[in-house]
């Protein structure tokens, strides 16, 4: 046992390892964009600050409860297992079990009120529409992934990925607190290595998600299902921006994106608009390419067995 949670332990770090990477390549080509002094009002700054604090309580919260008197209070049960389950994703069907139901409500509300309240921090121009957007991206993924599981519980992934989303927002939120016009942080953004910092965690963090997320369905739909999810939820996320790049233009195109996905916390549209048609059009299309075969490949391999070998055929 010990062994196998070693190599589950090394193969999760690998696997950061190998996001962390990819994230700062894709901070390198979209740095550029967003060169330009990055400026919030003071009201956003500290909506995002008190968003931050929330966040930074609940994963500390699921990071000691188990170890003091504090997993005996309303709700440290789900920080807990929402802690476990998106660092360590194979151990999220252990952590979900015998919660109250007060704890399974808190595993939703909480990571969903994050997501949402960060996305309104992060577009405050487009007010509930870019949130409207983010919700109704994770609602069809977490619809297919719920018609996958069928008669299988839903509350290890739930655990996955409301853990991990609640990573991302706080990287999210602590840019957005670090923005204010004001104050030692005013010249923060101006600092290439701070940007391209930023930037590299919160690409592989958004893969991270769909990691977790695929990890923990292992035990239920086995390995080659739950990679399958996976691989298509990452290579949609991939896929739809580079596609919009392409069609769209530059300035609109990371507009959308930055709705859509969330990366960064504030307008591309104002950064990108006078570079617009400088973006390179080969990588876009390249990367779009790329994220289709993976969506495709992902999808067969989620399918079920009867359908699998069906198709292989």
């Amino acid at each position: 046992m010990a062994t196998t949670t070693t190599g589950r332990g090394v193969l999760a770090l690998s696997t950061a390892g190998v996001l962390l990477v990819l994230g700062l390549i894709l901070s390198f080509v979209v740095d550029p964009f967003t060169r330009a002094p990055v400026v919030v009002d003071a009201t956003t700054e500290w909506f995002g600050r008190g968003l931050l604090l929330l966040g930074v309580v609940w994963v500390v919260i699921g990071m000691v409860a188990a170890r003091t008197s504090l997993v005996r209070r309303p709700g440290a049960a789900a920080a807990r297992a929402t802690w476990i389950a998106s660092t360590r994703p194979w151990r999220a069907r252990e952590s979900s079990l015998g919660l109250l139901p007060l704890d399974r409500w808190l595993m939703i509300l909480i990571p969903g009120g994050l997501l949402v309240a960060t996305r309104i921090v992060q577009t405050p121009r487009d007010g509930l529409w870019g949130a409207a957007v983010a919700i109704a991206s994770w609602l069809v993924f977490a619809i297919v992934v719920r018609l996958l599981l069928g008669k299988r519980s839903p509350w290890p992934i739930i655990a996955a990925v409301g853990g991990a989303l609640v990573l991302r927002c706080v990287v999210a939120l602590t840019a957005v607190a670090l923005s204010g016009s004001e104050g030692i942080w005013s010249g923060l953004w101006t600092i290439p290595a701070v940007r391209v910092l930023y930037l590299t965690g919160a690409f592989a963090l958004l893969a991270w998600v769909f990691v977790a997320a695929g990890w923990s369905l292992r035990p239920q739909l086995g390995r080659r299902r739950a990679t399958g999810i996976a691989l298509a939820g990452m290579g949609v996320g991939c896929a739809v921006p580079a596609v919009t790049v392409a069609f769209m233009g530059a300035g609109a195109a990371l507009r959308s994106w930055n709705e859509q996905v969330g990366v960064l916390p504030w307008d591309l549209a104002r950064f990108a608009g006078a570079r617009d048609g400088a973006f390179p059009v080969e990588l876009v299309i390249t990367t779009a390419v790329i994220g289709a075969i993976v969506t495709l490949v992902g999808i067969l391999l989620a399918l079920p067995r009867r359908v699998y070998e069906r198709t292989a055929r």
